[in-house]
This record gives C-alpha cells, structure tokens and sequence, in this order.
C-alpha cells in the first residue's frame, strides 16, 4: 500500500427488507397447524430445520449489520475493504444503490457481503473519492440494485 494512502469509515448495510423476508417464513412455519412427528416425519423435520435455517441467517444478517465500523484504504491500485485487499484488475464492477456500495470481484455475479458498506462521516466526499478511482482504474460503475450474499 502506498505511504499517500487514507482511510474511510466504512458501515455494514442495514437491510430490513432483508431481515424481514429471512424472518417472516420462520414465524408462518412456527404459527402453522402442528404436524405429528409420528404420522409426517418429513414435514415435521423440514419444518424444524426451515426454521432454524431462517433464525441463523436473520441472526447472521443482524451480527454483520452490528458488527462495529470498519475502514476502507484507498491506495493507487488496490483498495483495502475492512482486512481485504481487493487489486483494481480483480474488481469486475463497483455497484451503487444509493448509499450502499458493492464491490463485485471478477467471476461473480453476486456481490460478497462484507464487500458491501456505507460509507459513515462525510459520505458524499468519500463517494466522488471512490467514483474518481474507479474512473483512474478503469472500473465501470453501475448505479442501481444489486444483489448481496454471504
């Protein structure tokens, strides 16, 4: 990294809607009729395990939005996103919906979650900032939703 770089608070995305659809198939299957474990060992245990697969991922989904602010470092050709070193060559598209901000690596169609912050503080210089060093890089941008996973 370069001795000229800084550093930019970074946040981990709060998603309602996300945190929401995750939740709202544990409390439909939790409230449905009870299934009889001796006459419908299948339904039972999907059902069991459709629950606790929806409670991991809302409480995965709320640890990472609680999880404390991080940096980005802004180096000539590399950017630093929390302890991950991500070389301009490697990035295929940085996506922005708003103030959130994806970073898709070459090879994926899904932006990794913890490549996807907020920026905390002066959000707009930090915005130009990143738009400019997309631009130095050769980088497209594409300003509209995109899709996150773990």
């Amino acid at each position: 990294m370069p001795e000229n770089s800084t550093n930019s608070r970074i946040k981990a995305p709060l998603s309602i809607q996300t945190l929401v659809a995750v939740l709202v198939p544990a409390i439909i299957m939790s409230a449905s009729p009870h299934i009889d474990p001796d006459r419908h060992p299948f339904g039972y245990y999907f059902r069991i395990i459709w629950i606790g697969v929806c409670l991991a991922g809302f409480l995965s989904i709320l640890l990472n939005t609680l999880r404390k602010a991080g940096s980005l470092k802004w180096g000539t050709d590399t950017l630093v996103v929390r302890s991950r070193r991500v070389s301009g060559k490697e990035i295929k598209t940085i996506c922005i919906d708003g103030p959130l901000v994806g970073i898709l690596p070459q090879g994926k169609w899904i932006v990794p979650v913890n490549l996807c912050f907020r920026f905390m503080g002066d959000r707009e210089q930090a915005m130009k900032r990143l738009i400019n060093w997309a631009e130095a890089n050769g980088i497209q941008l594409k300003y509209k939703r995109f899709v996150k996973w773990l």
